[in-house]
């Protein structure tokens, strides 16, 4: 009988844990990109019934465990690890990320990353909370840009919003735009963050002392913004009248 993710979990999770704690150079990155497309098929697949629970031999909620050790042990390493091990664990998230909004709706998640299924939320946000507060730029974009693959549960932090609120006004563009990307997704799910978002992006395309580079990245973010008309019209508004549209033959 074909294995499923579920009952591949406990193996991922100890193989993850050997491979990082590996001193073989490039080991424990291999082991971090190898679990992403783990998690991909993981989230292609049906919510267990209590019949394939017992028909693999699982406890009902074991799946859930080592899941979440397994993201646990994730945010371990970008909390931790060098760039570089920053940079893979980003990149299996965003991966993850993509790959979730081509199968589902904005506001549904019921994958490996959903609200229901991370149980140890705080715990994950905390360490890759501390990677940006001691990061420099470049991991501070990463860290938002997980903040945004994590908006499922990220999302009701106050501490994460306005993380990544603060960002959106950085004098760093590389920073800027992670943070417009983790509020476009944040926006998504909240109507509430989406309308203090949109205030703040009024704010930078009005501006005349804002990058080009990052007013694009704020048209892109308001794109995905839902919010009340009054601040749709402000909006719209500033769109119409804004030079920095007018770009030079």
């Amino acid at each position: 009988m074909e294995k499923i993710p579920a009952a591949c979990a406990m193996d991922w999770s100890i193989e993850l844990e050997k491979s990082l704690r590996s001193k073989r150079p490039g080991k424990p990155i291999e082991a971090i990109l190898e679990i992403g497309p783990r998690l991909e098929w993981w989230n292609r697949t049906h919510k267990l019934t209590m019949s394939e629970y017992s028909m693999f031999g699982l406890i009902p909620g074991e799946d859930k465990l080592f899941a979440n050790a397994i993201l646990l042990r994730l945010a371990d390493s970008f909390s931790s690890g060098d760039k570089n091990t920053k940079l893979s664990v980003a990149k299996i998230f965003l991966s993850e990320f993509r790959q979730r909004k081509k199968k589902r709706s904005s506001r549904e998640n019921d994958g490996v990353l959903s609200k229901p299924m991370v149980v140890n939320n705080l715990e994950l946000l905390r360490r890759v909370k501390l990677a940006f507060d001691t990061g420099d730029v470049e991991v501070r974009a990463m860290a938002l840009v997980v903040f945004g693959c994590w908006a499922d549960f990220a999302k009701d932090s106050a501490e994460i919003r306005y993380v990544i609120l603060s960002s959106v006004v950085s004098s760093h563009v590389s920073e800027v735009k992670a943070a417009l990307f983790a509020a476009g997704c944040f926006s998504e799910l909240s109507d509430d963050f989406a309308s203090i978002l949109l205030e703040i992006l009024v704010n930078i395309l009005s501006s005349s002392e804002v990058l080009m580079a990052v007013k694009l990245a704020g048209l892109r973010a308001l794109a995905k913004v839902g919010c009340p008309s009054s601040l749709a019209s402000r909006a719209y508004k500033v769109l119409q009248n804004a030079a920095f549209l007018h770009f030079p033959d």
